[in-house]
């Protein structure tokens, strides 16, 4: 029996509680807005007010003791104002992001893809898998053809991953299946999440929040992670990263505080100068001998590459998030972890590092603090906190990162109720599903169907004119077989499947500088799906979906291709649905009797001008009817020469 994703924390429909939240975020932004404006100006007047009552204090006729009181008053009133402010612009912020989630849920419920798009990017959201490039996957099973990425897509149907991780891991789910046990866990963990819109709402807003890391970034932060130690003898064969010498750290923590001492000696005309003079020349020479390699250490978290500050706060918000479900709660586990370390102390504690490290680029550094070995001791603390948590590091973002998957799906599943968990089983290769329809459609232009996939052996052969409706059948058939096996709801009423590895011939297209044609394209594509059918063995029934085969030849050459290649797939371990124009397709004698046939139908308006409309509605048995001509009429082609 399939899963249904019941019943909210809030009151209303999704779109209802969307509205109320946009509006009521919309009010706290104005309102905080209209507040820090009025502080920037109470700052402004007051610093300037008490500045000139402190510069004029002599000149003004009355007791200067009274004009003085005032500025400190006022400079004290400013500073006041100053924390004020500070505190003001992170609660605008915060409202901010929450008032961007609720737009973008309205966004995504009427599939406004251009305005989803401009409200997240008004708050510097980027996910690479919304790209139009993601979707351009060379040789993926089916991502182009389902349009699983990019910025009309699946993806941009669930909710936001703002980390790096979040993105990568939803990625992965998305392009490949996952076991029946580790799907079920994850439709558990699902739906929990979805039920509770204020805890996914607060969550995703930490995640809004913390730096943006590019992948590039990311790569960089791991290779830093795990480069071989700072103080360790030189590689014999120069090959590795540059190093200092051990002693290096035990020198600096020494030989600074000493200079320092010896200077303030001096400056009392205890010491004499060359006692602090003659340490702070060895010392900036060996600043200098060493600044390359210390260079080369800090670059990864350097301002340069932001690597992973601010994230401690999201890091903590998960860990504190208030699970009861058991997938959840394993992953929150994880950032806490059975050695004793707590990831959002310790990436809080690297962020502060980090901050120090920038302060390489200050006057106060160039000034002195080169000269005194500051950055060895700092290297130093990240040193130890590399060995410290480098075996976990990783992994808490690989939990951060599925936690986020897992909050995406639920903004899903949340935001369509009426959609269910397929039901996922073992035996028979097979999809059936009621209330079928196509997820990126909009509630209102969707139509939806009961569908059944017959076993191998089978085939479900799909006819009708053309736009009535073949191609979006298949890739509801494929999104839901691609959805449903990365623990996302689909669109569905009610489903049933077991595990299966998708795969499409559909969007064929051909290609002038790799000097491919149309039906070498074709041939190319349908050759991976066969060999992707015979690869048996352990692993999963293919399901395939093919939108007209070979459409780039002759009839007669397309019909004996087309009934070799399905011939093909009835004898592997495969299961799928087919669509063509082409009815004499099923007369071949072993075609025939192993299809289940399906269409669709249009109807032509005669009254007055010509109008095709279409219900989109699936019925059994074969197509008897065509629109070719009636199109071209439609169109203003019909040339009337009688032919």
């Amino acid at each position: 029996m399939s899963l249904s994703v019941n019943g909210s924390s809030a009151a209303g429909t999704p779109e209802e509680q969307y509205r109320s939240a946009t509006a009521a975020h919309g009010r706290t932004v104005d309102a905080l807005e209209r507040t820090i404006s009025k502080l920037e100006t109470g700052r402004l007047v007051s610093f300037v007010v008490g500045a000139v009552l402190g510069l004029l204090r002599n000149d003004l006729g009355i007791p200067p003791a009274i004009p003085t009181l005032l500025a400190a008053a006022l400079l004290t009133f400013f500073l006041v104002l100053v924390v004020r402010h500070r505190r003001l612009r992170v609660r605008h912020r915060r409202a901010h992001a929450a008032h961007t989630l609720a737009r973008a849920g309205l966004m995504r419920l009427s599939r406004d893809w251009s305005g989803l798009h401009v409200a997240l990017d008004e708050f510097g959201y980027r996910d690479p898998l919304l790209d139009r490039a993601a979707g351009a996957v060379e040789g993926h099973p089916y991502v182009m053809d389902l349009d699983v990425f990019g910025p009309a897509s699946v993806r941009a149907l669930m909710g936001p991953t703002p980390s790096v991780t979040g993105s990568e891991t939803l990625g992965r789910w998305l392009s490949a299946p996952a076991p029946i046990d580790v799907v079920q866990q994850r439709q558990a963990a699902v739906g929990a999440l979805a039920v509770d819109p204020g805890g996914r709402e607060e969550l995703t807003i930490e995640a809004l929040l913390v730096d943006r890391v590019g992948t590039s970034e990311w790569r960089a932060f791991l290779s830093w992670l795990h480069r071989p130690a700072l103080f360790a003898p030189p590689s014999t064969d120069g090959a590795g990263p540059r190093t200092l010498p051990t002693w290096a750290a035990p020198f600096a923590r020494v030989a600074s505080p000493v200079t320092a001492g010896l200077f303030l000696a001096w400056a009392f005309s205890i010491a004499p100068l060359w006692s602090w003079g003659a340490p702070l020349a060895i010392q900036a020479v060996l600043a200098w001998r060493w600044g390359g390699a210390l260079t080369e250490y800090f670059e990864p978290g350097s301002a340069k590459s932001p690597g992973l500050r601010r994230h401690h706060p999201l890091f903590a918000a998960w860990e504190s998030y208030g699970a009861e479900e058991p997938a959840v709660r394993a992953l929150q586990a994880r950032l806490t972890g059975e050695s004793g370390l707590r990831a959002s102390t310790e990436i809080r504690l690297l962020e502060r590092l980090l901050d120090w490290a920038d302060g390489r680029a200050s006057m106060i550094h160039a000034a002195g603090g080169a000269a005194l070995l500051w950055d060895v001791p700092l290297a130093a603390a990240l040193e130890r906190w590399r060995d410290r948590v480098r075996d976990h590091v990783l992994d808490w973002f690989e939990a951060l990162g599925e936690l986020e998957a897992l909050s995406a799906l639920g903004t899903l599943a949340h935001d369509h109720p009426e959609w269910c968990f397929p039901e996922l089983r073992t035996g028979t290769a097979g999809l059936e599903a009621e209330g079928l329809g196509h997820p990126l459609l909009s509630d209102d232009e969707r139509r939806t169907s009961d569908v059944r996939l017959d076993p191998p052996g089978r085939f479900l052969l799909v006819t009708g004119s053309n736009m009535s409706g073949k191609s979006t059948l298949l890739r509801s058939l494929g999104l839901a077989a691609v959805m449903g096996q990365a623990g996302s709801v689909i669109c569905a009423t009610r489903a049933e499947m077991s595990s299966l590895r998708t795969f499409t011939s559909m969007r064929i297209h051909d290609s002038l500088t790799g000097g491919v044609s149309l039906f070498m394209a074709e041939l190319l594509r349908l050759k991976a799906l066969v060999d992707a059918a015979d690869e048996g063995g352990d692993q999963s029934a293919l399901l395939y979906l093919i939108d007209e085969v070979l459409q780039g030849t002759n009839s007669e050459e397309r019909r004996v291709a087309a009934r070799r290649i399905v011939r093909h797939l009835l004898a592997s371990n495969a299961i799928g649905a087919v669509t063509t124009h082409d009815l004499a397709l099923h007369e071949d004698p072993t075609l025939d009797p192993a299809s289940t046939k399906v269409h669709f139908r249009e109807t032509v308006s005669e009254e007055g001008e010509e109008v095709l409309t279409f219900d989109y509605k699936l019925r059994p048995g074969l197509a008897t009817s065509r629109n070719a001509l009636k199109l071209l009429r439609i169109v203003g082609l019909d040339t009337g020469d009688g032919e």
